[in-house]
């Protein structure tokens, strides 16, 4: 690639992030950003609208005479991901806009076969699909895919103790099955989790997220950056080992859709039997649960704070639903246990809710629409599954993401 076409590629990139928050931006208010003239940006913003990412909309009334001003903004429909939570009660989808917007929605439960990892390809290419089927399939830049358990760096289940899962390529059978021009990504559930909220953040933060689902998972991020650990298997707080009124297990066992045991029912999923929870609230066998429930939380979020020192700590997943439920209580045991003088973390609520790991799924593709190139390698690629941006996260092989087009193809290396 020449000079000239990777500095195309990058303004166009640069370009790109600008809006990738929802913001409405005219070629000067860019080119005064990023310090370029106006005729470079001209040549990117040609670039994004030929690949159809962008659209242009009427600017605000100018305060002086001339002829009104052109705005851009992020085509929702530019590019769509599919994102796929999977547990052991259902597998649930969502596809995303390019605006972050969910605008389909599937669940298939998975009854006893959650065991069968090759069962469950075909289940999980199944919703994919009817996913795929509601969109532009040229628009639809692939799938991604959150699983409860260790992932390594290339998409592969090392070890899911819920699923019953060791050592299977899920990410090379996905892509197998897949057609030929998706990406394929498989990570963590709370990497994914925390991909979503990141990708809604309007400054890095350093917090915790936790998801709470079938399991209790955790990412951690540093100023906006994800900490995978050595082998990309950090935020394994759900098999943190705690003790709660004389009772001694994984945190999981009592912080997790387990200590529930009169809700969750076979063939209904941890949203489901949420709502069943929401729905007995004052029976004395709802309240004995929850009071269980939130000591082992406060237990698990102290211990994780007096290790990690967050800001913020993040509650999602469909479990966060009883939160508010039980928020003071909790908050309040927080505090108690707290080292004093050590900074008691403040929690929230996310953005996302129960969706959030399937919506963190389809956000990390979206993450690699507004990567930089890689300046060390700076030879064409084709789309393939491969790092989505520049944090080593869980599902990442190397530091920083490859040259990929923006969208299928549309963005190719120009003639000079």
């Amino acid at each position: 690639m020449t000079t000239t076409r990777l500095l195309r590629r990058m303004h166009a990139r640069h370009c790109l992030r600008l809006l990738q928050g929802g913001q409405t931006l005219s070629r000067a208010d860019m080119a005064r950003v990023l310090g370029v003239t106006r005729a470079t940006i001209g040549y990117a913003v040609a670039e994004l609208t030929a690949a159809g990412l962008v659209l242009e909309t009427p600017a605000p009334a100018p305060t002086r005479l001339g002829r009104p001003g052109v705005a851009l903004r992020l085509n929702p429909q530019g590019a769509l991901f599919i994102g796929i939570e999977m547990d052991t009660r259902a597998i649930s989808g969502v596809l995303l806009d390019l605006n972050m917007q969910v605008v389909a929605r599937k669940v298939d439960p998975t009854g006893d076969a959650f065991h069968d990892p090759q069962a469950m390809l075909s289940r999980l290419m199944t919703v994919a699909q009817g996913l795929a089927a509601q969109t532009d399939p040229a628009r639809l830049i692939g799938l991604g895919v959150a699983v409860p358990g260790l992932v390594g760096r290339q998409g592969q289940v090392v070890n899911a103790p819920l699923l019953g899962w060791r050592d299977f390529a899920l990410q090379a059978n996905l892509q197998r099955l897949a057609p030929a021009d998706w990406q394929i990504d498989v990570c963590n559930d709370a990497f994914a989790f925390a991909s979503a909220e990141r990708a809604a953040e309007a400054e890095p933060q350093s917090l915790l997220m936790v998801l709470l689902a079938e399991g209790v998972g955790s990412a951690y991020l540093d100023e906006g950056r994800m900490i995978s650990g050595a082998h990309g298997f950090a935020g394994e707080l759900g098999h943190m080992i705690v003790s709660v009124r004389g009772r001694a297990g994984p945190l999981e066992a009592m912080a997790g859709a387990a200590g529930f045991p009169h809700a969750m029912r076979a063939g209904m999923s941890v949203a489901q039997g949420v709502a069943t929870l929401l729905a007995s609230l004052n029976t004395p066998q709802t309240q004995a649960a929850l009071d269980l429930w939130t000591e082992a939380l406060a237990i698990g979020l102290a211990n994780a704070a007096h290790l990690l020192d967050p800001d913020r700590i993040v509650l999602g997943g469909p479990l966060s639903a009883l939160y508010p439920h039980v928020a003071d209580r909790l908050k309040d045991r927080l505090a108690a246990l707290m080292l004093q003088g050590h900074a008691t973390p403040s929690l929230h609520l996310a953005r996302y809710g129960d969706e959030g790991a399937a919506i963190g799924a389809a956000a990390r593709l979206r993450a690699r629409m507004f990567a930089l190139p890689d300046l060390r390698d700076p030879s064409p690629k084709p789309i393939a599954p491969s790092p989505l941006s520049p944090d080593r996260a869980a599902c990442q092989t190397q530091a920083s993401p490859p040259l990929a087009t923006l969208s299928k193809g549309h963005l190719d290396d120009q003639q000079t």
